[in-house]
Parts: C-alpha cells; sequence; structure tokens
C-alpha cells in the first residue's frame, strides 16, 4: 500500500491506497500552532503522522508516503509559502514526515499531483499528450508531455490559472491582475453572477451550487454566467493547446459536474476558437475519478516519479 496525502487549505484527507483504489481515509483540520522557537509545520507534521499510523495499524503498512499541496516544490519536498496555507515560510514537510514515518515521502503541487492522478487512475489513462485542469475555489493544471510530467525547474511549470485573460481585470490572491483563475474559478464564476444580476448583496450558500439552481430555473444572470465562464476557460484551453498540444484534456471539480450548463457552451466554443490545425483532435473529457479520492489517489502517484 501507498499513503497519499492530499492538503487543502482548511482540511487534510490522508488515504491508504491498494491496486489504484482508495482502501481507507481519515481527514484532520489543516492546522497546528507550533510552539515558540519550534520550525514551523512541526505541530502539523505530528498530527499527519499520528492520523496516518493510526490508519496503518488498521489497515496494514504502507511502502511510500506522495503528499499533494498547494505551492509544493517537488526538488525539495518543501511547501513554498503558500498563500492559503497556515504557514508564511517554507516548510520541509516531506522531511518532516519521512523522519517520524520511516518510509520515503515525495511532495509535490496539487495541480500536478491531479494530473498524475488522472493519468494513472482515471480519464488519463493511456493519453502521454494530456492536460488536466482542476476548477475549484482556483484554477490549476498540470501537463503530462511526451509521457513526462511538466515540472520546470522549480517544480511549478504549467500555472494555467495564472496566465493574463484581461489585462487590468480583476484582482487575483497572487497579487496581480486579470488572472484566468479570477474568472474561472468558483469565486470567479460568484463575482460574474453578481455583477450580471447587478446585486451588491452576497450569496448565501457556499460554491456554485445556488448559481446553477438559478440557472435551471431560467434565470438569465446565471444562465449567462456558465456562458461567460464556458468562453473564458475556452481561451485559456486553446492557448495551452497551441503551447503544449495535448491530445487530450480533463476537467476536475464541481464547476464541471453541473451537467451541460458548462461542458455544453464550452464545447462548442472550445472547437471554434481552436487553431483550426488542432480542429477534431483534441478531446474535451470530465474526469473519471471519485472526487473524494482524487487528490489521495494523485498523491499517491507522486511516490513514483
Amino acid at each position: 500500500m501507498i499513503a497519499g496525502i492530499d492538503i487543502g487549505g482548511t482540511s487534510t484527507k490522508i488515504g491508504l491506497v491498494r491496486d489504484g483504489k482508495v482502501v481507507a481515509t481519515k481527514r484532520i483540520p489543516t492546522v497546528g500552532e507550533d510552539a515558540p522557537g519550534i520550525p514551523p509545520g512541526t505541530a502539523f507534521a505530528e498530527a499527519l503522522a499520528s492520523a496516518l499510523k493510526g490508519l496503518c495499524d488498521e489497515h496494514g503498512a504502507v511502502t511510500a508516503c506522495g503528499i499533494g499541496v498547494p505551492n509544493g516544490n517537488p526538488f525539495t519536498g518543501s511547501i513554498d509559502r503558500a498563500p492559503n496555507l497556515p504557514w508564511k515560510s517554507d516548510v520541509p514537510l516531506a522531511r518532516m514526515l519521512q523522519d517520524r514515518l520511516g518510509v520515503h515521502c515525495s511532495l509535490g503541487n496539487d495541480a500536478n499531483a491531479a494530473a498524475l492522478g488522472e493519468w494513472k487512475y482515471g480519464a488519463g489513462q493511456g493519453c502521454n499528450d494530456l492536460l488536466v485542469v482542476t476548477l475549484g475555489t482556483g484554477l490549476g493544471s498540470g501537463i503530462i508531455v511526451d509521457g513526462k510530467l511538466l515540472l520546470g525547474p522549480y517544480g511549478n511549470a504549467g500555472e494555467l490559472g495564472h496566465t493574463t485573460l484581461v489585462i487590468d481585470g480583476r484582482m487575483c490572491t497572487c497579487g496581480r491582475k486579470g488572472c484566468l483563475e479570477t474568472y474561472v474559478s468558483i469565486r470567479g464564476m460568484r463575482q460574474t453572477y453578481l455583477d450580471l444580476a447587478d446585486s451588491s448583496e452576497p450569496l448565501k450558500a457556499e460554491g456554485v451550487l445556488p448559481i446553477a439552481e438559478q440557472a435551471r430555473n431560467g434565470e438569465d444572470a446565471a444562465i449567462q454566467t456558465f456562458r461567460d465562464t464556458a468562453r473564458w476557460l475556452s481561451v485559456g484551453l486553446v492557448n495551452a493547446v497551441a503551447m503544449t498540444v495535448p491530445k487530450r484534456i480533463v476537467l476536475f471539480g464541481g464547476i464541471a459536474r453541473n451537467g451541460d450548463l458548462l461542458m455544453g457552451p464550452l464545447k462548442r466554443r472550445f472547437e471554434e476558437d481552436l487553431f483550426y490545425i488542432y480542429h477534431d483532435k483534441v478531446e474535451l473529457l470530465l474526469s473519471a475519478l471519485p472526487e473524494d479520492d482524487a487528490g489521495i489517489l494523485g498523491a499517491a502517484a507522486l511516490t513514483e516519479q
């Protein structure tokens, strides 16, 4: 078995993976206040090790551990100042966890982990030129070229979410303006809906579910929100195609799983927007992985890189 750890901004999922299946899981908060003078992340590493040892006591030992995390550096095994995580300095989590577990630990960017998981276990199987895009609070992406994960010199190549869509557009959490992520993400869609509805009242429910429900009820602003999001995402995808030429693009996340509200207009726009030499040559698919298991499977796949 392999352990897969999927670290998010508020909670972390830990799972045991055998033969491409998640056989046991546990969730802990992504918190841990370190005592003065203790290296950042120590309390979290202790909590992770304790939770994983508990799973192993019940289900058997693991031979390796993979960790998917925002701003994860696969070359150093460190979390490099991720803006949405509690620590404001680099955290060498792979080494910290390896010392506590006694097995090799691999760490990488969460979007790259998602790409590996989809390539190994999901809709990307058998395709050695693949783009995986995760649509959630932000927009993440991972790229497989010629059967190899595209990393770049710092382990974070392929940041499609932080390509510029609109010059001097919406402010992004990265500090720049007009990033694709500010338009195509949960936050982006909620802002688009409020702009179209000409409303200053915040949406009461989380995520994009209230917008999807309104769209299915025929509300113009909600329907247009999905159409605009599809148009913006299409621009981002066709630009990525021109640079990396994937044979398959896989979309993951709740935004994409709203029936034809997004995928219908996206597929039409995507084929229209593509550079003509790529027409009918790029598949556009939804993830084939269970949503609750995808991050764990992706993290586990990092151990095989």
